[in-house]
């Protein structure tokens, strides 16, 4: 009886056979196997390299079947099936490890003390309990995500875990992909955290000396040894995937920062993110609450961490985490929990910021008859209703132009399409009156607020989502002679790295920006304690960011932190109405949601925008 002899070497697989020419002549190498080969050698068939664990099984199976017809004598090699056992194995004891930590298992504890004291030693700023508790679960579980609340100092915990993996000589540096705006936050946390007991070496790839792709891809082959701390965004990943996955093979902790930004399931960012993690040993994913897009944001992270695991272990598919039952929900939050550490400002004792001070506002009457005309020319198109009377409230003549969508594709949800937006022009009805509109009320009295808190001795930020906006209320502050500085999408990355080292060192005294290019990382809170809202959505994941700004761990005992919040209200048939309001109260509705989600230790389900639109505007009693 012939014999097929399948053997397992450094992970590559291998069969032999006793007729070569005559195995590849067969109709079953043509039709089932050949798809699995990559090289020829004598009569040994050399399968395609980096097979998972159940590309293996595939492969086993495929080889079964063409046996059992042929009626060949298969022979699989010990090791390959103890490899499979032990894949199959792993992802379990991740889980019952995961349970463990998180409930604070007796019989680690020897092992957490041990990594506490290592992680102390190596710091110049020590860990809060809580954190030192999220460092030393991601360090033990090797893959893992922490979805800890903005502003308690996911960063920190990181560096912990780095700390301790340098201490035991498996990693020499972290990688970390994440959104430009967030370089300066890691390069700040690395050197306030370590100090001279581990200098700070980092690779910035949007350095000016790395202007190409050429550039980038030589310092990651050639010149990644001497860095400790290397930072690349999203966008450039894919470029220089190759540099990348053969850098985090060996010595590195690989971390996804606002891993949430990997959105589209099979987008290139997706694509790319899984390739480079795929055989790295230690890989963080952090975001910060809520998770933004519901569920279906968990498929990314769980195949970046485990994609040899994920359909045989979690299983979910992409319908199931877009609308799951109630039934649904509560099987992924089991499968899910082992997996991820989440820690709130509360467990920090980071102190309570002081009731959100509301400020309102009257509508002038042309604005209050300009309100009338967009509630009912687009009663049908809610999205389009929201952005042109944030419009009229700040600056009514940008109602004559078409709308920038650059202003909120990234200020809205992520389900947001403006491509299916109707533009439709209604100037003619409305030019009249918008002319009689100079500034407006809105506008005053931020101005005003902004003069009382400089006056005061104090320093402010001031959040909007227009960059018309911000000019504006730039230019008016520089006119009275206040020292203002902006950043916003269009403002180069080291550029906007020196204003806010500017404003901290007391350069600016107010600082003007949107909340999706410093909702991210940009830790404020030494400088500044007072916050204006301007303009704001029902973006739920960009109003806590935005808030932690300037509201997170390393605050003192006392320190107040003070939001203001700007609010117009409009006369109208159905009584006295503010957008503004009911946009501020969907968000704290949302926030409590997403509280009740983490004292149940699960992960909260959000509304759809649509909900959140129908909601505003439902008081008008307009459908």
């Amino acid at each position: 009886m012939q014999v097929w002899d399948v053997t397992f070497d450094n992970n590559v697989l291998s069969l032999e056979v006793e007729d070569a020419a005559q195995f590849r002549s067969s109709a079953f190498y043509k039709i089932s196997f050949r798809r699995y080969v990559s090289d020829w050698d004598s009569n040994v068939c050399i399968c395609d390299t980096g097979l998972t664990y159940r590309g293996l099984k595939k492969v086993i199976s495929v080889l079964e079947k063409g046996a059992a017809k042929q009626g060949v004598d298969l022979h699989i090699g010990q090791n390959l099936l103890d490899y499979i056992d032990a894949r199959e194995l792993y992802i379990e004891e991740r889980s019952k490890l995961g349970v463990q930590l998180k409930h604070g298992d007796l019989d680690l504890d020897s092992e957490f003390q041990k990594f506490k004291s290592v992680v102390d030693e190596a710091m110049v700023r020590p860990l809060r309990e809580k954190q030192m508790r999220d460092a030393f679960f991601m360090c033990t579980m090797k893959k893992a995500g922490n979805f800890s609340v903005p502003g308690s100092g996911k960063t920190a915990s990181v560096l912990g875990e780095y700390a301790y993996l340098k201490h035991i000589e498996l990693v020499k540096r972290i990688v970390v992909i994440c959104p430009k705006n967030a370089f300066g936050s890691w390069i700040d946390e690395f050197q306030s955290t370590f100090g001279d007991k581990d200098p700070l070496n980092a690779l910035n790839i949007h350095e000016s000396g790395y202007q190409n792709i050429n550039a980038r891809k030589m310092a990651l082959s050639l010149d990644s040894g001497k860095y400790n701390l290397i930072l690349v965004n999203y966008e450039s990943s894919s470029g220089i995937e190759d540099e990348l996955v053969n850098l985090v093979k060996q010595n590195s902790l690989l971390v996804f920062d606002e891993v949430h930004r990997v959105k589209r399931i099979m987008g290139q960012r997706a694509q790319s993110a899984l390739r480079i993690a795929k055989d790295a040993e230690f890989v963080v994913a952090l975001t910060g609450t809520p998770i933004p897009n519901g569920y279906i944001d968990i498929y990314n992270f769980l195949n970046i961490l485990f994609p040899d695991e994920y359909q045989d272990f979690f299983g979910f598919t992409t319908g199931q985490l877009k609308e799951p039952s109630n039934q649904d929900v509560e099987i992924i939050n089991e499968k899910l929990q082992p997996f991820f550490c989440r820690t709130t400002k509360m467990d920090l004792d980071v102190p309570r910021a002081n009731p959100d001070f509301i400020t309102n506002i009257t509508a002038s009457s042309e604005q209050n008859q300009i309100f009338d005309i967009l509630s009912k020319k687009y009663r049908n198109k809610p999205l389009l209703r929201f952005l042109r009377v944030l419009q009229l409230e700040t600056n009514p003549k940008l109602l004559l132009e078409r709308l920038d969508f650059s202003d909120f594709e990234n200020v809205l949800t992520d389900e947001d399409n403006p491509e299916d937006i109707e533009y439709r022009d209604y100037s003619e009805d409305i030019k009249s009156l918008i002319l009689k509109c100079q500034r407006t009320p809105k506008f005053e009295q931020c101005i005003e607020l902004t003069r009382t808190i400089v006056g005061g001795g104090k320093t402010a930020i001031i959040w909007c989502i227009f960059k018309d906006s911000i000019h504006r209320i730039s230019a008016e502050l520089e006119r009275l002679g206040i020292p203002v500085c902006t950043v916003y999408g269009e403002v180069p990355l080291e550029e906007r790295l020196e204003l806010i080292e500017d404003f901290r060192n007391g350069t600016y005294k107010v600082l003007i920006t949107n909340p999706h290019t410093l909702g991210e990382s940009v830790s404020l809170h030494s400088v500044c304690h007072d916050a204006i809202y301007y303009e704001y959505s029902y973006n739920l994941v960009h109003f806590l960011q935005s808030k932690d700004r300037i509201h997170r761990l390393g605050l003192p005992e006392g320190q107040y932190t003070q939001y203001y919040i700007l609010e117009q209200h409009y006369l109208t048939n159905f009584g006295v109405y503010s957008m503004d309001e009911e946009v501020y109260s969907r968000l704290l509705d949302k926030e409590a949601l997403m509280l009740n989600a983490i004292e149940n230790d699960q992960l909260e389900i959000l509304p759809t925008e649509e909900e959140d639109l129908d909601k505003i505007f439902r008081p008008l009693g307009l459908k």
